[in-house]
């Protein structure tokens, strides 16, 4: 009876240590099992963060390469705008020097060179009384029947007293244009070159006969020399006679005389021109 208890005893003391070295197994089979759990997240989240950083520098990488390329575009842009500017200004600065422009005397055989604005240095008084003196003599020497009326109120307005009276008598004498033309002809006067001797100019101009009877010959233009002194007076105050003279010129001599130097072997000093006063008399 003994024998069997302690039989008993032993076999629920085996089972209890076999169930003990079981359940240890077990414990450290899970652990082991958990360890490799973890090595494997952490193995697969080390992957991810790798590839994050990946697409990430790959961004900033095209990103760079955006603002380096934007940079570039930028100043290639700037460069050739300021090569237009450039070739702009090099345009208006390098400009090239105008022509010699020659007048030979015929007799002498004299070659006297015009002066040209080659440095562009003439100034704004000089080119407007170039202006004035080319339209006062054009207007002054030219005649057309439709256009006296305007033409010789205008020369009227922009000569002094004696050059008005002496103008005003030429243009309705009986050797003038309104008495010998009428509406038969027409005169054509042009301007070439104009010189300063101090306050006086020189004005060389031609002129020409243009029937209006398409049958009747033209005739050859002839040259001449218009001596002008001129003043400038206050600008007239009522807008019509601004129209007219809009900066006070004022002429107060007038005289003409043949241009030799372009004229004829055989010409003789014959006709004077419409409006003209011969080596200052007054007829």
């Amino acid at each position: 009876m003994v024998s069997a208890i302690r039989q008993w005893f032993a076999a629920g003391a085996g089972s209890r240590n076999r169930a003990r070295t079981s359940t240890a197994s077990a414990a450290r089979g899970e652990a082991a099992a958990n360890a490799v759990d973890r090595s494997q997240r952490d193995a697969l989240s080390w992957y991810l963060d790798q590839a994050r950083e990946f697409e990430k520098s790959k961004v900033e990488a095209a990103e760079e390469k955006a603002r380096i390329a934007e940079r570039r575009s930028v100043l290639s842009g700037g460069i050739a705008l300021a090569a237009v500017f450039g070739m702009a200004a090099l345009g208006l600065l390098k400009r090239p020097n105008p022509p010699a422009i020659l007048r030979v005397n015929d007799t002498t055989g004299k070659v006297d060179v015009l002066p040209t604005t080659a440095n562009g240095h003439v100034s704004f008084t000089e080119k407007t009384d170039r202006a004035d003196l080319r339209r006062y003599v054009e207007m002054r020497e030219s005649y057309d029947w439709e256009t006296i009326s305007d033409m010789h109120s205008a020369v009227m307005f922009m000569s002094d007293d004696r050059e008005r009276d002496a103008y005003d008598a030429l243009v309705r004498g009986s050797a003038g244009p309104l008495k010998l033309l009428k509406d038969q002809a027409r005169v054509i006067a042009r301007v070439g070159s104009i010189t300063f001797v101090g306050s006086t100019a020189q004005v060389f101009f031609s002129r020409q006969l243009i029937p209006l009877n398409a049958a009747a010959k033209r005739p050859d233009p002839n040259y001449w020399i218009a001596t002008v002194a001129f003043t400038r007076v206050d600008v007239p105050e009522k807008q019509d006679q601004q129209d007219i003279d809009p900066d006070g010129f004022r002429c107060t001599s007038y005289e003409v005389t043949r241009d030799y130097t372009r004229a004829p072997a055989d010409a003789s000093p014959d006709a004077v021109p419409t409006g003209s006063r011969p080596g200052g008399s007054a007829s």
